[in-house]
């Protein structure tokens, strides 16, 4: 059997400024007493969460995630209450994993101080660009300097695993452009390295720029060459490839996303956010929280569900979401998980699919593995339609 791991994701909305191409559920910062209204909803939503899908006794944390939205922007303080309240509601261990994201322009010397003494282990910093005009045409609030200067600050303050995330393929980026952004992150030295291709979403500002003919993409083809580039670039010079947009040195792959894509149980706890609990009898819950904020604290001040619905996953879409979710990982899956969570082999249910995907050299299985080839990787979406 593989026992799913446990993890906790903490949903965090507020935002500096909302990002030009960003659709997460997430708003501008609001002034301290909602910071304090979101802790008191978050603190009662673990004990609903504890109370109504913990197993007994109950699972060890193996990973918690500060997400958002922009993290940093909470006190320090608060932070440090959240982690001492799971604390007192799941054990843990010295291994646990536990993840903030941080934005240039609402991170300190101070604050990292105290993340580190609060025992935050892994910092993800929300670069996105080294270049300030694409930081401009992205609407980020900070400049290369800045996100250097606080990577700096950021060894200083004892942080040893560092990730930065990044995003290519936006309006006019050139592949001579990525290179230069990607000499000066290889040069700071993290250990796990983040790059995304955009994506324009639906109402965002981004898209209505690009719909008044004000900017343009790059086309296919120098999106496929920025794809690429960052794989040779990084590669080359150490970082592992392990997930199609994830790049880490040695052990430094995040335990958080690949509990996850290796069909992990995670408590999604704070506005919108989402999760996924495994029952002891085998029965898959899933969980979406309310939103907008003022909806989900209402749910605190009233001692309602947090959840905006809770839904049974059926075998076939539990099966689903293993493939979806694990294929992107260069490793792909272990066959027995796949066996166990849909209840038989792959080729027994998609015999004709995997035959056909393998001859043309997208996927490749073994007596202990189901993942794509580096081209079926490239082709991700594609394969997939083959096989859910």
């Amino acid at each position: 059997m593989f026992p799913p791991s446990f993890s906790i994701y903490v949903h965090v909305p507020f935002c500096h400024t909302k990002c030009h191409y960003c659709a997460f559920d997430s708003i501008p910062s609001r002034p301290t007493h909602a910071f304090t209204s979101w802790r008191k909803a978050i603190l009662a939503d673990l004990n609903y969460q504890a109370k109504t899908l913990n197993h007994h006794p109950p699972r060890p944390v193996t990973s918690i995630f500060f997400g958002g939205g922009t993290p940093s922007l909470l006190p320090p303080a608060i932070i440090g209450e959240i982690l001492q309240h799971i604390q007192q509601l799941w054990p843990q261990s010295n291994q646990t994993e536990i993840t903030l994201e941080a934005n240039p322009e609402s991170t300190t010397p101070a604050k990292l101080h105290d993340w580190r003494s609060l025992g935050i282990n892994r910092l993800s910093l929300g670069i996105q660009a080294l270049d300030d005009h694409r930081l401009s045409l992205l609407g980020r609030p900070h400049t290369t300097l800045q996100a250097r200067q606080v990577f700096a600050e950021s060894r200083k303050a004892g942080f040893e695993t560092i990730n930065l995330d990044l995003i290519h393929s936006s309006p006019g980026h050139t592949p001579h452009q990525w290179q230069e952004e990607l000499s000066l992150a290889m040069e700071l030295n993290p250990e796990h390295i983040s790059c995304y291709a955009l994506t324009v979403e639906p109402g965002t500002p981004l898209e209505r720029q690009l719909n008044a003919a004000n900017l343009q993409l790059p086309t296919d083809e120098t999106a496929a060459t920025l794809y690429q580039l960052t794989q040779s670039v990084l590669e080359q010079h150490g970082w592992n490839r392990y997930e199609i947009s994830n790049y880490a040195r040695q052990d430094h792959v995040c335990r958080h996303n690949l509990a996850i894509w290796l069909s992990g149980d995670y408590l999604g706890v704070g506005p919108a956010a989402h999760g996924k609990m495994t029952h002891q009898d085998g029965a898959i819950i899933r969980t979406h929280n309310h939103w907008p904020l003022e909806g989900y604290i209402h749910t605190q001040k009233h001692h309602d569900a947090p959840f905006q619905w809770v839904e049974l996953s059926s075998p076939e879409e539990a099966a689903a979401d293993c493939l979806i979710m694990g294929l992107r990982l260069v490793a792909g899956i272990p066959r027995q998980l796949y066996r166990e969570i849909a209840g038989a082999d792959l080729m027994e249910k998609k015999s004709a699919a995997v035959d056909f995907l393998v001859k043309e050299g997208l996927l490749l299985m073994d007596p202990t593995s189901i993942r794509l080839s580096p081209r079926g990787l490239d082709f991700l979406d594609t394969c997939l339609t083959w096989l859910i």
